[in-house]
């Protein structure tokens, strides 16, 4: 029982990071810097990463959404098969995860859509 409440509770506290992470981000370009080099990549800055901390937050939003559902869908049956409405929302949930993956992809080879990149970094061009 313990363990299967520690997946959520990490999820919801790494969703609940990136949040603050990208709110920070978003109205102070002092810190993207920093944020570049905690997304730091096999040595080279994160700038990706840094663009879309938006999708990167909206990721993980969904990625702990659909681990509470399967979650509570168990729990709530009892059974080692979640529920109906509840395997259905994790299903939208992975969905979703896909479209932040491919939205990651777009900003760091096209820097689109422009609304999900950090205002200030719009115009930096290199990954």
């Amino acid at each position: 029982m313990i363990g299967g409440l520690i997946a959520p509770a990490l999820l919801v506290a790494l969703a609940v990071r990136y949040v603050v992470v990208a709110v920070r981000l978003w109205g102070h370009p002092e810190r993207a810097a920093d944020a570049a080099r905690s997304f730091r990549v096999r040595g080279a800055p994160g700038w990706v990463l840094t663009r879309g901390v938006v999708v990167v937050a909206a990721n993980f939003v969904f990625m702990a959404i659909m681990v509470i559902a399967l979650v509570l869908g168990l729990a709530v049956t009892r059974t080692r098969k979640p529920a109906e409405p509840w395997s259905g929302i994790s299903a939208v949930a992975i969905g979703g995860m896909t479209i932040c993956w491919l939205l990651i992809i777009l900003i760091g080879i096209f820097n689109r859509p422009r609304f999900l990149v950090v205002p200030y970094l719009r115009d930096k061009r290199r990954l």
